[in-house]
């Protein structure tokens, strides 16, 4: 009996860890990559879109609204293939996390 009090618990709990990796698209291996494709076109595009010739001459957020605004599709992309439903926290996010890796691109061409 205390073999099942003590295994009861640890089994709900792995049912339980089992359905959040599934809701969070974990169980999706082909999902997974396309995410992963397409935060690294974002990036790529973010970090050509950095000319470290401008990159002293005007602010770090001019550049970065600049970069973040060039590379808008392929934001969107990162968009429809991580948000399927629409969620407009989750855009939200995605736009911030743009525009915050553009700054972030932009002060390591300035060296900072």
């Amino acid at each position: 009996m205390r073999v099942v009090v003590l295994l009861l618990p640890l089994l709900l709990a792995a049912c339980e860890e089992a359905s959040a990796w599934k809701a969070g698209g974990w169980s999706d291996p082909s999902l997974m990559h396309k995410i992963n494709r397409a935060y690294e076109a974002r990036d790529n595009c973010l970090s050509k879109h950095v000319v470290p010739a401008d990159a002293n001459n005007s602010s770090a957020q001019a550049i970065a609204a600049a970069a973040a605004l060039s590379c808008q599709s392929e934001t969107n992309a990162l968009i429809a293939v991580s948000n399927p439903y629409g969620d407009p926290r989750v855009t939200a996010s995605i736009m911030r996390d743009s525009d915050f890796r553009a700054l972030r691109f932009v002060l390591q061409a300035r060296g900072q």
